[in-house]
């Protein structure tokens, strides 16, 4: 189902308590009935608001946009918090955006040198202690999150030359004629150094690190350790790998600094979209000649995230909220 039909549905009371209910009784807790009855009604408002403010940031012009997508993004994000989170919100430091920019830009404001830094409590800490992100660096430069997105690894090169640590994986299917399975294979570029040049132990590391799981079923190594097989009815696994993604079916390998691994999708769009409403409410200035007259390069990778954003977060949140549920 295309994920606004879907969000929609939750729009409604019995669907919204009956999916929570469900949701919360598969993560065991007690009384879920209970639990899904008080918050139904903020769950399907939430959905609600999200829907508005995206439909708004449609018709919007490119000033507001970034402002309307904002709250949209909250909205979503806050609808799967109720998913995970039962008892949100806690108390009013949650309800806090978490996270904090400069309060006076420099002169020459450039968009691509500016900064966000996470902060200890609010909306953002809170889904990233759920989530098991860490460890959060001090600060993220706007370049660095762009470059965390595969989906804008050509834009970000045209504006920028930053070469994309994203590099595509070829991807085929396989049949294991022994246990009579499908098996999806990637095949990874050789590499001498670097982060390609990991083995089957660096990667059930990474597993076992992040997921604290260290059991990668059907898994098959072929080929010299370059080409990983996998049972396709387990695919999505591998999705849960910080250090790689699927982009319209095609996958890449994270190839960037050792010492820092790439923010997940959501976490990614909300700092983006925080730093660009910011600048859109409180410093008129700076965003005026950043969307009018400054850089049209700067304005054009704006530009492009946005659609990306509207386009996709939606699909993102309700594939999160699926694999909670399973």
């Amino acid at each position: 189902m295309e994920a606004w039909s879907y969000l929609r549905l939750l729009e409604t009371e019995p669907a919204a308590r009956s999916f929570l209910q469900e949701s919360y009784q598969k993560k065991g807790l007690a009384h879920a009935e209970r639990l899904a009855f008080q918050q139904s009604t903020r769950f399907l408002y939430t959905w609600k608001q999200a829907r508005l403010f995206y439909e708004s940031a449609g018709k919007a012009a490119l000033s507001i946009r970034p402002l309307l997508l904002f709250y949209g993004c909250i909205h979503l994000l806050k609808g799967w918090l109720i998913v995970m989170d039962p008892d949100y919100p806690q108390n009013s430091k949650v309800l806090q955006h978490g996270v904090t920019t400069r309060k006076v830009k420099r002169s020459h404001y450039q968009f691509l040198k500016d900064e966000v830094r996470p902060q200890k409590e609010g909306l953002f800490s809170h889904l990233a202690g759920l989530l098991t992100v860490s460890p959060l660096q001090d600060r993220y430069g706007m370049r660095e999150l762009f470059s965390y997105l595969p989906a804008l690894r050509e834009p970000l090169q045209a504006v920028t030359d930053f070469p994309s640590p994203w590099v595509a994986i070829l991807s085929s299917k396989l049949v294991d004629q022994d246990k009579k399975e499908e098996l999806y294979a990637l095949q990874f570029p050789s590499a001498l150094e670097g982060a390609l040049a990991f083995s089957e132990e660096t990667f059930r590391q990474f597993f076992k690190r992040f997921l604290q799981s260290d059991s990668l079923p059907s898994l098959q190594w072929l080929q010299g350790q370059k080409t990983m097989a996998i049972s396709s009815s387990r695919l999505s696994v591998l999705e849960d790998h910080p250090l790689l993604r699927c982009q319209q079916g095609t996958w890449y390998f994270w190839n960037g600094d050792n010492g820092s691994l790439p923010l997940p999708e959501w976490a990614t769009h909300y700092l983006l979209l925080y730093v660009l409403s910011m600048l859109s409410r409180y410093d008129t200035e700076c965003w005026g000649e950043l969307v009018l007259t400054h850089s049209y390069s700067e304005q054009f990778l704006i530009e492009t995230f946005l659609d990306y954003h509207e386009k996709v977060f939606a699909t993102v949140i309700m594939g999160q909220m699926q694999k909670n549920n399973t």
